[in-house]
């Protein structure tokens, strides 16, 4: 939920007007996206006989293949006391060269709870990322949920927090609900139902591939060119399984791959990633709902997807 601050929006707007006189043409031919994942080092149930470290793994070895640059990890530090064994994860993601970012403690909505709480919980999870990281910067911030609070006292309050705290916030603007996903393929595969679990890899693409026309089709209507957008995944297991398909996929769509940094330096993200600066619609949906732009149509798998397998 975003919370409105009246002009500001007209403000991006005459930045990213500027922003595209100076660089229309290499942005009318540049498809760029920054992938991150979510929710290290643990998302979703497992299929019998997988293990935590298997499925990091197997998304390690399918970004590299595919040339994707550092890949930034947000983390929960609760799943590493929960499940100890896991921190083995970050170590396997560090060592691949892809770095953390804070996504609180335990996956708090700021929506839900009160800022000094939602407060507490980034502060609780930097003793992990720091033993993690070392000298490298784990300063980027995901909210949990997208949620960046429910009232003008939170998000203004979060915001000035994060700034203290010298903090870059990661935005998002490329997302087909991934995580949804993981849970069915866990039960698919307990059931060894090859039907379903065929299926599954047939809607997961299907849905990535109408994400990209939705948003592409919203930014080139907001402002006439492809933005470098910011894709949201987790790190679940028909993630792991899917992820090689899905990064050629994107590239037959003429996407090239760029850090998180990159991509959001663009002037859409300006007024987000920098905490200092009041808020700004940070999303395609919220910019467009600003100018009365109407969505395309997308499918909903979600109630499809909560019955398999059952």
């Amino acid at each position: 939920m975003k919370v409105g601050f009246g002009g500001k929006f007209c403000v991006r707007t005459w930045v990213l007007v500027l922003a595209l006189g100076l660089c229309l043409s290499g942005a009318a031919g540049a498809q760029q996206v920054a992938i991150t994942f979510d929710d290290l080092p643990a998302h979703g149930p497992l299929p019998p006989g997988e293990t935590r470290i298997e499925v990091a793994n197997q998304v390690i070895h399918a970004l590299q293949k595919a040339h994707v640059p550092p890949t930034y990890g947000f983390v929960n530090g609760v799943l590493v006391q929960q499940q100890p064994d896991t921190v083995g994860v970050l170590g396997a993601w560090l060592a691949a060269g892809n770095p953390l970012g804070n996504h609180t403690w335990a996956h708090m909505n700021l929506n839900q709870n009160s800022l000094p709480a939602f407060q507490e919980e980034i502060t609780h999870n930097e003793q992990l990322l720091q033993l993690q990281m070392k000298d490298g910067d784990w300063h980027w911030f995901r909210f949990p949920y997208l949620a960046e609070g429910d009232t003008t006292e939170k998000s203004l309050g979060v915001r000035a927090f994060l700034a203290q705290h010298g903090y870059k916030i990661a935005a998002v603007t490329m997302s087909f609900g991934d995580y949804e996903w993981n849970e069915p393929y866990a039960r698919c595969s307990a059931k060894k139902d090859l039907k379903e679990i065929g299926w599954l890899e047939h809607t997961y693409l299907q849905a990535a591939d109408q994400d990209i026309r939705f948003r592409r089709s919203l930014s080139k209507s907001l402002y006439g060119h492809d933005i470098p957008y910011v894709l949201l995944m987790h790190i679940g297991a028909f993630d792991a399984r899917m992820l090689p398909r899905l990064l050629n996929q994107y590239k037959r769509r003429g996407f090239e791959f760029v850090p998180l940094e990159q991509a959001e330096a663009d002037p859409f993200y300006k007024f987000d990633v920098n905490p200092k600066l009041l808020s700004a619609g940070d999303t395609l949906e919220g910019a467009a709902n600003e100018k009365h732009i109407p969505f395309p149509p997308r499918e909903d798998f979600s109630k499809k997807l909560d019955a398999v397998c059952r």
